[in-house]
């Protein structure tokens, strides 16, 4: 059973999520964990480019070289993603809050692949971005209602954005946190 077991008390004025439902609750308290923002992107065999915004993306290994992800099962994404055999993982830079949005709810076709600009060894990226990693797919482990997706990454580039980071529900830029 989930129980909520705060020790503060909730804002002045609200009343804590756990009242009215424990899965709200422990949303919230999960959201108290910073992440950064990504795209994972596919391009499938009809050249239609599938993408979503992702900020459950974290490194796995350096050797060999890997990275996790995580999908909802029940996502309209999830039988793309989990039959690509390459993928990418762009770092959202902080201007790109606008992308972070449109990825967030795609459109069910994808996009076509005529309008997409930008590839990094034939895999789709987005221009701009902290980071890229192409990655071959590698490992699925289906959990709950999520399915842990891990990926090799077989070329990556770094570039010096700063980077978008999401908390709580809200978007951050990276370039106003300061160093403790």
């Amino acid at each position: 059973m989930l129980r909520d077991t705060r020790v503060t008390p909730p804002p002045a004025g609200r009343a804590p999520p756990a009242a009215a439902d424990p899965r709200l609750a422990l949303r919230s308290a999960l959201g108290r964990f910073a992440t950064g923002v990504t795209v994972i992107a596919a391009q499938t065999a009809d050249k239609h480019v599938h993408c979503m915004t992702v900020n459950s993306f974290a490194s796995l290994s350096l050797d060999p070289p890997l990275i996790l992800w995580t999908l909802r099962t029940q996502s309209a994404r999830y039988q793309t993603f989990s039959k690509t055999e390459e993928f990418s993982v762009s770092v959202l830079a902080e201007t790109q809050i606008d992308i972070a949005r449109k990825h967030a709810a795609p459109p069910p076709e994808g996009f076509a692949h005529r309008g997409w600009k930008a590839y990094l060894k034939g895999c789709p990226i987005i221009e701009g971005a902290s980071a890229h990693f192409i990655c071959k797919g590698h490992t699925e482990v289906n959990k709950g209602d999520h399915v842990i997706l891990v990926g090799e990454v077989t070329e990556f580039a770094e570039h010096h954005y700063p980077p978008l980071v999401f908390m709580g529900g809200k978007y951050y830029s990276s370039s106003s946190l300061k160093p403790l």
